[in-house]
């Protein structure tokens, strides 16, 4: 299940572009939060040594926080959105979500690839297709998976993994299809009419064998 931090949301008074410009060099990154027991969005800045490091590994979806609001109230959240620039990537604002226990919330978990080396339709000439990098769901707080991790060594040319073949929470609710691929190992043009060569090759052989057979009688 996803981790949970512990983080502190300091008080930001004054709102604009300016401001936070000013924040960012002194180690701050700003940020608001809001939930559905909240009238009002928070308005308030992060330390960004604190959360950098997941931030960079792109992997906050699914982590909760365990967080400090400027008023001194502890909430469970999330971060919704992060909004970068799209020039040099720098963090530029953080979305806090509230999430309250016993109560579903939309995720999109991280679908990660294991036995790439190793697979079967591979070492045959197949390509691996990724087709979902990340899978929809409602689940509990408690319950969020920090990914999914499928092995795809023992997958054949042709052969797929389906969504309904992860392992999901038990109170999970797909926002996705159960029937929709995850990952394909898919056959090559190349490969598909060699394939198909070799076939005719052995039903050629077949059918010279037959008439043989039936001249000799």
């Amino acid at each position: 299940m996803s981790e949970m931090i512990s983080i502190v949301l300091e008080e930001r008074k004054e709102t604009g572009k300016e401001v936070c410009k000013k924040m960012r060099p002194a180690g701050y990154t700003p940020c608001v939060f809001y939930g559905p027991e909240y009238v009002e969005s928070v308005p308030a800045k992060v330390k960004t040594a604190g959360i950098a490091k997941l931030l960079k590994s792109g992997q906050w979806e699914t982590v909760t926080f365990d967080a400090t609001l400027p008023d001194g109230r502890k909430e469970m959240c999330l971060i919704r959105e992060v909004q970068k620039d799209f020039l040099n990537g720098n963090v530029l604002h953080i979305d806090f979500m509230q999430i309250i226990k016993g109560h579903k919330i939309s995720v999109n978990v991280p679908l990660h690839i294991t036995g790439r080396d190793a697979c079967k339709g591979v070492k045959l000439g197949g390509v691996i297709d990724q087709i979902l990098r990340e899978i929809s769901m409602e689940v509990l707080p408690g319950q969020i998976p920090d990914s999914f991790t499928v092995d795809i060594s023992s997958l054949g040319l042709g052969e797929q993994i389906h969504v309904r073949d992860l392992a999901l929470p038990s109170d999970a609710t797909l926002l996705v299809d159960k029937d929709d691929v995850a990952v394909a190992i898919i056959i090559p043009r190349g490969v598909a009419e060699a394939e198909t060569e070799e076939e005719q090759k052995e039903v050629e052989v077949v059918a010279k064998g037959k008439a043989k057979s039936a001249d000799e009688e």
